[in-house]
């Protein structure tokens, strides 16, 4: 399965194509981070439309899903606790729970949820809520570039896919005894929050045992910094943006500095101080609703490479301030690593993942309703194959339409023959109305096929020669007395097969006898056999076999 994630940003575009084998193994095969131009006088939507249209040229159709995300300020996100876990219940329940926390009508929005964990019946949700017109402003932004979108969720929650069991299950376990105390008399919890600062906006991610248990945006951005270089030093924005992207620092003690180095340091300081005064709101808000501390800040995202901006962030915050690497968590990765790609890849790969989701742990989709994903590829194929597909259609309706009435037909017949069968098994055989079935026809038809052919072997054998018959024509055959004066002794017939044996005055007369008797053979010879009598003195024995024709007429009966 082949999953790409596409991060719309406002300087690049991030994407980022993973697949996962039969055994459940992530790869991360490519990604692309594409520049946009920061030239104010150019439109950057016109780039943002020539690139997705050639990514979609560079996949076949069906080759992978695609997963963009609504950027995290167009998306709301609150805590909440349901006292059941069914997802379809969550789901129908999501209006009515997030009512008072939305600031526009839940009759014009879309929800979804995000189950963190199950505790007895009870679940511990993401409740996630968009305006429709947001969906629909990006369907319509993205809708006609040639790029099946199958997944449109939030980037905050996507980004949380990089530090979480993803793969798995939410985890679930019995009922927590906490829960029935007052809040104040609870215990903390700890969480961890990873900031992805972008540049024109910073994502703010809490997880407790690394799930994703609440999600902020802040509109701020190194768009800010760039801005504030610029008009300091009276430079182009491009220029001052280049400048921010390759030399930006925040001095960590002002001692042995020099006073360019002081000022650039301090319009970058002085910018990311008003970041952190966002973010220490959004914190006081995870404390709040999720009664925890902060025990950790991880830094991410384009605008965390800066030179020495955990220390400054760490001093803002009151909380430790490191940088992370997100590609630590992944270990089959098919393209070159570096601390760009490791700051920026976040938010694009966590979409990514999104659409490799099961359903025990589904993907955040608010494409739900108006806006679910048609199939465009069977459209395609029934404007393409409609015409042969309806003349197969009614092809197959005759045909079967056609078998129906011939069905009908063949019963009929059988029935009528049937019955023709029962008349004429009485009428021509004579047989009972027990026996007037097709079993008796047949027993019928064979024994008068057994008669006609007793009677042609009777005709056959009715002109047979007798043996008294054979006998005269062998008499007949011998030769004159005067000639040739024989003794015999024994004289038989078997069917064809005739047997002649006695004795002669001399070998001379014997030959005489045999060359007779070749005469009278129906293949004309005699065979020579062992003589079984003794002959008188002075005479010579002999005995010969031969076949004679007994006038029978052989046929072959069917």
């Amino acid at each position: 399965m082949k999953s790409v994630g596409i991060d719309i940003g406002s300087s690049s575009i991030k994407v980022v194509e993973v697949t996962l084998n039969n055994k459940g193994q992530l790869k991360l095969t490519r990604f692309v981070d594409h520049p946009l131009g920061q030239n104010p006088a150019f439109d950057p939507e016109i780039q943002i439309i020539e690139f997705l249209k050639s990514l979609a040229g560079s996949y076949g159709a069906d080759a992978a899903k695609f997963v963009m995300g609504l950027t995290q300020d167009r998306v709301s996100v609150r805590h909440k606790i349901f006292p059941f876990s069914d997802r379809l219940k969550i789901q129908k329940s999501l209006a009515f729970e997030l009512e008072e926390d939305l600031p526009f009508s839940s009759d014009s929005a879309i929800f979804d949820a995000k189950v963190i964990r199950t505790r007895g019946a009870t679940a511990e949700v993401l409740a996630c809520a968009t305006p429709k017109s947001r969906v629909a402003e990006h369907m319509s932004r993205f809708g006609d570039i040639g790029l099946e979108i199958s997944t449109l969720s939030a980037e905050g929650l996507a980004l949380g896919n990089c530090f979480e069991s993803w793969f798995d299950a939410p985890p679930s376990s019995a009922a927590d005894p906490n829960m029935e105390l007052e809040p104040e008399n609870t215990p903390l919890k700890n969480i961890n929050v990873v900031i992805s600062i972008g540049h024109s906006r910073t994502l703010i991610n809490a997880y407790e045992n690394n799930q994703l248990v609440g999600a902020r945006c802040v509109l701020w951005g190194t768009k800010s910094v760039a801005e504030a270089i610029s008009r300091r030093y009276e430079i182009p924005y491009v220029e001052a943006l280049k400048e921010m992207q390759t030399k930006a620092f925040i001095l960590n003690s002002k001692e042995g500095a020099s006073y360019d180095q002081i000022i650039f340091s301090d319009t970058i300081s002085n910018q990311f101080k008003d970041l952190c005064r966002d973010i220490n709101i959004s914190l006081l808000e995870f404390k709040a609703e999720l009664h925890a501390q902060v025990v950790s800040v991880g830094l991410t995202g384009g605008g965390s490479q800066i030179l020495n901006l955990q220390a400054f962030m760490t001093t803002q915050l009151e909380t430790p301030c490191n940088r992370i690497q997100v590609l630590d968590h992944f270990a089959n990765i098919g393209f070159e690593r570096t601390a760009k790609v490791d700051a920026t890849i976040g938010v694009a790969l966590g979409l990514a993942i999104e659409g490799l989701k099961k359903p025990r742990n589904p993907a955040i989709q608010f494409l739900r309703g108006e806006f679910a994903s048609q199939n465009h590829i069977l459209k395609q194929f029934w404007h393409t194959w409609g015409t042969s597909l309806q003349f197969a259609l009614a092809f197959y309706v005759a045909f079967s339409v056609y078998s129906g009435l011939r069905e009908n037909l063949a019963v009929s017949l059988n029935e009528r023959t049937h019955d023709a069968l029962i008349e004429q098994a009485k009428k021509v055989a004579n047989l009972s109305k027990k026996q007037a079935n097709e079993k008796g026809v047949k027993k019928y038809i064979r024994d008068q096929k057994k008669r006609s052919q007793e009677l042609k072997t009777l005709s056959n054998i009715a002109h047979m020669n007798s043996a008294m018959d054979v006998l005269k024509k062998v008499n007949d055959a011998l030769p004159a007395r005067s000639n040739v004066i024989i003794n015999v002794k024994h004289w038989s017939l078997a069917d064809s097969q005739a047997t002649l044996e006695g004795s002669a005055a001399s070998a001379r007369e014997i030959s005489l006898l045999r060359q007779a008797l070749a005469n009278v053979a129906s293949d004309g010879r005699v065979e020579l056999k062992a003589a079984r009598f003794a002959p008188p003195p002075g005479s010579v024995s002999f005995a010969f076999g031969f076949k004679v024709d007994r006038g029978i007429t052989s046929g072959v009966t069917k």
